[in-house]
Formats: structure tokens, sequence, C-alpha cells
């Protein structure tokens, strides 16, 4: 189970991850000077990074939770490395394919809250928990893609230039 091994191996995935999004970062500067083409490509990525989004966030866990509130006290929401990058890729991609970074992080921001809206009004049925840790830990992972996707954007505009 994908559970276990991240548990096992929490060192090593952590690393690949970074490596990962790192490759993924190169692949946006390559994307955002193709032009038009490069847009439409970064487009489909960010549409496919969001659909891995809604699929980890929305699918049924398999274990039974308890019945709960949201968890609403903010408990240190930027240790787990992985709910930051869960919306680091979706942002990068949709800033390079829209050019719109407030817009991509207000999308950002507003589509993690109703994530963890939907894990709680459906809380029996999905057996996951409502927490703005989260919430914060996605915000600010769209908020590091809109950032690197602004400034990747910028440098490709004032090269052209």
């Amino acid at each position: 189970m994908l559970s276990t091994f991240i548990a096992d191996n929490y060192a090593l995935v952590r690393v690949l991850l970074i490596v990962g999004v790192l490759a993924l970062i190169a692949l946006a500067i390559v994307l955002a000077r193709a032009g038009d083409r490069g847009r439409r490509i970064s487009g489909f990525l960010g549409g496919a990074a969001l659909l891995v989004v809604i699929l980890l966030t929305l699918t049924p866990h398999g274990k039974q939770l308890p019945p709960a509130e949201c968890y609403l006290v903010v408990d240190d929401p930027l240790r787990d490395i992985f709910n930051v990058g869960l919306f680091l890729l979706p942002a990068l991609f949709f800033v390079v394919a829209t050019r719109k970074p407030i817009w991509v992080f207000v999308a950002g921001v507003a589509l993690s809250a109703l994530i963890e809206i939907v894990q709680q009004l459906l809380h029996g049925l999905l057996s996951r928990a409502c927490d703005i840790n989260d919430w914060i830990a996605n915000s600010t992972g769209a908020a590091a893609g809109v950032l690197i996707g602004f400034v990747i954007v910028a440098l490709v505009k004032r090269r052209k230039a």
C-alpha cells in the first residue's frame, strides 16, 4: 500500500518529491518559452495535476473515522510537505497557461476550502477529515506555485523583450 511505503521511506519520498517538482519547474520554463503551444500544454498539465488533487482528496480513504467536527486549530500546517506540494503544480502550470496569477491563486485557495468543506459534509462516506491545517498547507502550495509561475512568465517576457 502506498501509505505504508511512504511511512517506511519518508526521507526518500521527500527527496523524490523535491526532485520531481524541480524537474516539473524546468518543464514549466520550457513551456513558458514555447509560445501558444506551450501554454496549451501547460493548461493540460495543470488540468491533469488538478485531477490528481481531486482524486487524492475526495476518494474514500478506506479507514472508518469516528464522527468529527472540522479541525479548526492551527497546528504547524507547513510540516506536511505533501499537502503543500499538492496545489503547487496545478497553480504553476495554470499560471504559465493563463498568465493570470491572481486568479489562479484565488481559485487555488477557494478550491482547497471547498475540498475541506466537502470532506466534512461527506465525512461518513469518504472517511476523510476536514482540517484547517490542510487548507493552509494547500493554500501555501498554491501561493508557491503562483509565485514560481509568475517569476517564470516574467523572466520569459523580459527575455523576449
